[in-house]
């Protein structure tokens, strides 16, 4: 397999050549986006891996010239803004998938592993189960030799479970993968294409279903060798011997621990300069693009509290001349900080790793709460507690278990599937815990000392914060009383032990996914897939309180779409809501991945731009609103039109110091815009 990589940071790009190396790739590695599309020009990749952020061309139009160019290899974005928006961008201009920064090696091997298994190369393999072979090339199924006539969501179903042989699909994720979003059935309608599929099987002569249904949780392959299945052997994940990765970074780390030791000089050459009011904009430049470099690799060599630190310096030098001395003097300590977190990481990478280390492989993030200070204290120098604020792109789980066999079997089998995992191994501190990981799904032990995993969920469930997360048990007991006790108690299933790997992954995996819809039904808008007004409320109150902190500005805008009404009365509602979505997408597109964008209702929206004065905002909304006047919208009739907005921008906090004043503010503008013949952009 060919990789084609596109990394400007050479410390993150020679680590991942070493690392998909390793791992029996073909690498080839550009380090700026033109370079990168003169390779994708000259040769064939199964897989592009690119930066968001580049030199010359960024990963955004890198994607779109390669799409309208009609190449469909599969592109994997990494980028270090973490937004909703910034996905979506990504993901429209063509993008297959996105991994964050910092990010773990295990989760982007797995990641790339999907990419490469959706059919990104030119000869797809086989898939083969007994008798039966579906070919992906030709799209045809075959029962020895003889083609079986399927339909397209039965051929769907069957290539599914063949490629993912080892998973459980519940009926919604069924749907997710195999429907469109416009088309959504009923699980009935899916049981009803299972039904249809295994009797075209049978009729085939398939030696026997291979499908398997799993009661109360839905279907998977079922395994070409009859038998038990196996259990999940917990001393022989827990004695594992860390990846072969783990070694490629150590080996890395000695290559360019200089090199990072001199982009940290860099920075605290210009916040001394900054505190001496000397500093020079060539200067204030180097040491921001140091800092974002910074901030991507540290998280490659376990610094996830390094990589935390850069993004602050990041912001901070985004200011520059402007920042007053408080935020100078800000500056100052946490530079000291990222010097300190520097020693840190050096010192942790001087003791070579022996096979005790390698077995307690830190990959999955681990919560330690313990009267030992020491303990605490050496726990914390190979395990980072960190999260990224927002960052959601990894799932998170928590797990409450006495038996630290398990708490070591079920880190190393969850990571493997991209899960982040955080363990506690009594109940002490419980709720803290909870706060610092925020998990999105929590497993606990039934039988425990001091306080059973029973009254853990009772208490996270008088919590309103974790009235609503998913709860898993795993429990020796099978009984009737068992079963009820964990139900009453607002648990969501349970697992018996032995515990069954498939089984497990299964019901967590379902459990996560469908708690995810939820949360993104709960968020964005579905007609213009913006944050909707709760979502962008809480941003803009998040930017707000940033702004306060740092004494930055803030540019807040109300864009109204004009004339709705009459074009929904002249060409229909449909042809309104394409308006609507169209203008959403704009803005999506347009506007930077850290700016805040929402729909409150009807034909409004909402941007908040932090750092960004309302001159600046005017201009980038003109720019806009000059592109949106240009679409053309056809009506069924073949008709076709242009569509304008209004909009009004205001600052904070010269017009008002909190979102209702900035609000009412821009409302007064808005007006002001109407009455002047609407189709304009005016500040306050």
């Amino acid at each position: 397999m060919r990789i084609l990589l596109v990394e400007d940071d050479e410390l993150i790009g020679e680590l991942l050549v070493k690392s998909l190396t390793s791992q029996h790739y073909t690498v080839d590695f550009a380090k700026d986006g033109e370079e990168g599309w003169n390779f994708a020009e000259l040769y064939t990749y199964d897989l592009i891996l690119l930066d968001l952020i580049l030199p010359k061309l960024d990963g955004i139009s890198f994607c779109r010239q390669l799409r309208a160019s009609g190449n469909q290899t599969p592109v994997l974005l990494l980028t270090s803004q973490d937004t909703s928006i910034t996905k979506v961008a990504g993901l429209d201009a063509g993008a297959d998938d996105y991994v964050a920064k910092p990010f773990d090696f295990q989760e982007l091997l797995a990641r790339i592993r999907a990419l490469l298994r959706r059919g990104g190369s030119a000869l797809p393999p086989l898939l083969e189960w007994n008798n039966l072979r579906l070919d992906p090339s030709t799209c045809e199924v075959a029962c020895d030799g003889k083609l079986l006539h399927l339909t397209p969501k039965e051929y769907g179903l069957l290539e599914l479970f063949l490629r993912n042989s080892h998973r459980i699909f519940s009926c919604s994720a069924l749907i997710d993968q195999l429907w469109s979003f416009e088309e959504p059935p009923t699980e009935d309608t899916v049981r009803s294409h299972i039904k249809g599929l295994r009797q075209k099987l049978k009729a085939a002569g398939v030696v026997e279903d291979p499908i398997d249904t799993v009661y109360g949780i839905g279907y998977r392959l079922k395994p070409v060798q009859s038998g038990r299945e196996e259990e999940l052997n917990l001393e022989k994940v827990a004695d594992a011997i860390a990846n072969p990765v783990e070694n490629e970074v150590r080996q890395v780390w000695k290559d360019v621990v200089e090199k990072i030791e001199a982009r940290v000089a860099v920075i605290e050459q210009a916040s001394h300069k900054l505190l001496q009011n000397k500093v020079s904009e060539e200067i204030l430049s180097k040491a921001k693009v140091e800092a974002h470099k910074l901030a991507g690799s540290l998280g490659m060599f376990g610094s996830d509290e390094g990589s935390q630190i850069a993004q602050e310096i990041e912001s901070l030098l985004d200011n520059g001349k402007k920042l007053k001395a408080s935020g100078r003097k800000h500056l100052g300590q946490v530079v000291e900080a990222l010097h300190q977190e520097l020693e840190n990481l050096k010192s942790g990478y001087k003791t070579e790793p022996s096979v005790v280390d390698a077995k307690a492989d830190d990959r999955p993030l681990v919560l330690v709460i313990d009267k030992d200070q020491e303990l605490v204290r050496e726990s914390r120098s190979q395990s980072s507690e960190a999260i990224a604020p927002g960052q959601l792109t990894q799932a998170r789980v928590m797990i409450v278990d006495d038996d630290p066999q398990i708490l070591t079997a079920l880190q190393t089998l969850l990571s493997a599937w991209g899960i982040k995992v955080y363990t506690l191994a009594h109940s002490q501190g419980f709720l803290e815990a909870m706060a610092l990981a925020e998990p999105e799904l929590l497993i606990l032990k039934m039988e425990m000392p001091s306080t059973s995993g029973i009254e853990l969920c009772q208490i996270a469930r008088q919590e309103p914060q974790w009235a609503g997360l998913p709860i898993l048990f795993l429990t020796n007991r099978h009984d009737t009383l068992t079963r009820q006790q964990i139900f009453i108690a607002g648990a969501d299933d349970y697992i018996s032990k032995p515990i069954v790997e498939p089984e497990l992954i299964g019901r967590i995996l379902n459990r996560l996914e469908h708690n995810r819809w939820l949360q993104n039904l709960a968020e964005i808008d579905t007609l213009t897939l913006v944050a909707n007004r709760r979502k962008s409320t809480q941003e803009l109150n998040h930017y707000l309180q940033w702004c306060h902190t740092h004494q930055q500005t803030m540019s807040f805008a109300v864009v109204e779409l004009d004339g709705l009404k009459q074009i929904n009365y002249n060409y229909g509602h449909e042809v309104g809501d394409r308006i609507l979505s169209q203008l959403g997408e704009l803005l999506r597109q347009m506007f930077h991945s850290q700016d805040v964008v929402g729909r409150w209702g009807g034909t409004e929206f909402i941007l908040g731009m932090a750092g960004i004065t309302k001159g600046e905002g005017v201009r980038r909304l003109g720019e806009l609103l000059k592109t949106f006047r240009q679409i053309e919208f056809i009506t069924t009739s073949n008709q076709s039109f242009h569509a304008t907005f209004s909009a009004a921008v205001v600052e904070y906090p010269q017009d008002g110091d909190t979102l209702e004043a900035l609000y009412q503010a821009a409302d007064i503008v808005l007006n002001q815009a109407k009455t002047s013949g609407r189709d304009r952009v005016l500040s306050s």
